[in-house]
């Protein structure tokens, strides 16, 4: 929920500088307000870890007010590592549940130094058809996301999108780059240390993406020119042989970011890509090829592309673009508890002030002020929560009938008799977030449960997945099924299968006599 908010903050964060836009959409499209940049506080970021959370959390702060930015929506680049981009194919027989699947690809094929992953994905490979469907998915660590929304908290910064750069640069060029170009074949090479990123774009969709270490995969290439034509004629190459019907020239554009290639960089790659159009860019005149390129006063800071398409996202959020939102779920959801706060707040506050001001009808202002705050209850809340009031019913039927059906709980603990019940049971509740509830559990194969309730969103069901993957007791869980409720839209229906973990009977001879065998 925005509020009709026509402005929006960009803020691209790096190992070594923060820059951040302000951009305000108008009747005239879109226009950049101001643009400003400060170099991160020494120690504050170290090979994307936050070290100094105050440190970098004050200086985003007192960067927001140099710009005299009052707006406090805001994106931010990810810059957390490690941080994984992964092209995963589709399969032809889609599964229903595409998020779950990829969820299972990426939890068993990113390595990650820890369970509590973020991921999302968006669309590959569409301009050449439904056999070609790829998904591009993104996965971090989830505490680190927390901790960066955290820090942008301080600065008074609410967080509603965190995404790869890549796909910032690609919305910021779009208008120049992609768009009203239905035969084009656009490659995009972004180098921000420590990784090159490699994009292809056909017909305006994002078809293909690779990422190379700069350090690492650069070797005895020599200079940075001659390896980035390379990596450059080795995706062409690909394309020539892979797509054949490929149509349009190659149009190239290279952003040198945060790093130096030289001034006859442009010239040399010339020499070494055969294709229509190639254009070097640096971190000095890369928003020129931004729709707000113009709009930059002298000066100013030149605005980060990152930057300028992270605010481009929040303010277009329907208008095609990949998008990839590593936002974790839990923020969002104490973000939109504090927004029903604030609505309500406001409300008190509108009707102290009617009460004041009409105080010879005190008793009529106070009439509607009930009215109105009744009214809002019955939308807000019921809006909101009404889902949870009317499922109160049903919590009274099962609390009933496991009064008198108490046999059911014992029937499923009797068929996992090697199973630390207790502590399965504890790491449930435990794990549960608030969003979500369980309506019942049952017993499937030797070793596994399953469990079926509702939440309000499919982040808190994910969530709720990731919290009994950390038991010692549960050895995996993975969601079977999600669906919209039937009787009310607003909730989500799910099937979690746990594999129980058996208990160890090291103890058995432990405690057997001396001299007795078994």
């Amino acid at each position: 929920m925005n509020f009709g908010s026509k402005t929006a903050l960009g803020i691209d964060i790096t190992d070594d500088r923060i820059s951040m836009v302000l951009l305000k959409h108008g009747k005239d499209g879109l226009s950049l307000v101001k643009s400003a940049g400060v170099p991160v506080p020494d120690g504050a970021v170290k090979n994307g870890n936050i070290e100094d959370a105050y440190a970098l959390s004050k200086s985003m702060k007192e960067l927001k007010r140099h710009m005299r930015a009052r707006a406090s929506r805001a994106a931010v680049s990810l810059f957390v590592r490690p941080a994984i981009m992964q092209v995963i194919p589709v399969p032809k027989q889609a599964p229903t549940n595409i998020r779950e699947f990829v969820r299972r690809e990426v939890k068993h094929c990113v390595a990650l130094p820890t369970t509590n992953i973020a991921f999302d994905f968006c669309g590959l490979g569409l301009a050449r058809g439904p056999s070609n469907r790829k998904v591009l998915a993104v996965a971090a660590d989830n505490e680190k996301l927390a901790e960066l929304v955290g820090v942008c908290g301080g600065a008074g910064l609410h967080v509603e999108l965190i995404e790869p750069a890549l796909l910032s640069y690609i919305r910021a060029f779009h208008a120049k780059k992609t768009a009203g170009k239905a035969n084009s074949s656009v490659l995009m090479a972004i180098l921000r240390p420590p990784t090159l990123t490699l994009c292809v774009l056909l017909n305006g969709t994002l078809d293909f993406v690779r990422t190379k270490d700069i350090n690492k995969d650069r070797g005895e290439a020599g200079d940075y020119p001659r390896w980035l034509g390379e990596e450059i004629n080795e995706i062409i190459r690909f394309y020539d042989i892979d797509v054949p019907d490929r149509r349009g020239e190659w149009e190239i554009t290279v952003v040198a970011d945060s790093m130096h290639l030289g001034e006859d960089a442009e010239e040399s790659l010339r020499n070494l890509v055969t294709c229509a159009s190639l254009q070097v860019r640096s971190a000095d005149d890369a928003y020129l090829d931004t729709p707000v390129g113009e709009f930059l006063c002298e000066g100013d800071e030149a605005p980060s592309p990152v930057a300028i398409g992270l605010a481009i996202g929040l303010l277009r959020k329907n208008d095609g673009s990949s998008t990839v939102n590593l936002l974790p779920p839990e923020a969002a959801e104490i973000r939109s508890l504090k927004t029903h706060v604030l609505i309500a707040a406001n409300i008190i506050a509108a009707v102290w002030l009617i009460m004041f001001l009409a105080g010879g009808e005190l008793s009529l202002m106070t009439n509607r002020a009930r009215n109105r705050i009744s009214q809002v209850q019955s939308t807000q809340l019921a809006r909101n929560m009404r889902t949870l009031l009317r499922e109160q019913v049903r919590i009274d039927k099962q609390i009933a009938q496991l009064a008198v059906r108490p046999d059911r709980m014992k029937k499923i603990c009797d068929s996992h008799v090697d199973v630390h019940w207790g502590r399965v049971l504890k790491d449930i509740k435990l794990g549960i977030p608030k969003t979500a509830r369980i309506t019942n559990l049952s017993s499937r194969a030797k070793g596994r449960i399953s469990l079926r309730g509702e939440a309000v969103s499919y982040e808190a069901v994910h969530l709720f997945v990731n919290n009994l993957d950390k038991s010692k007791d549960i050895d995996s869980a993975s969601v079977t099924e999600t669906e919209k409720d039937e009787d009310d839209d607003q909730l989500v229906r799910y099937e979690i299968d746990c594999v129980l973990r058996a208990k160890e009977r090291e103890q058995n001879s432990a405690d057997r006599p001396p001299g007795k065998s078994k």
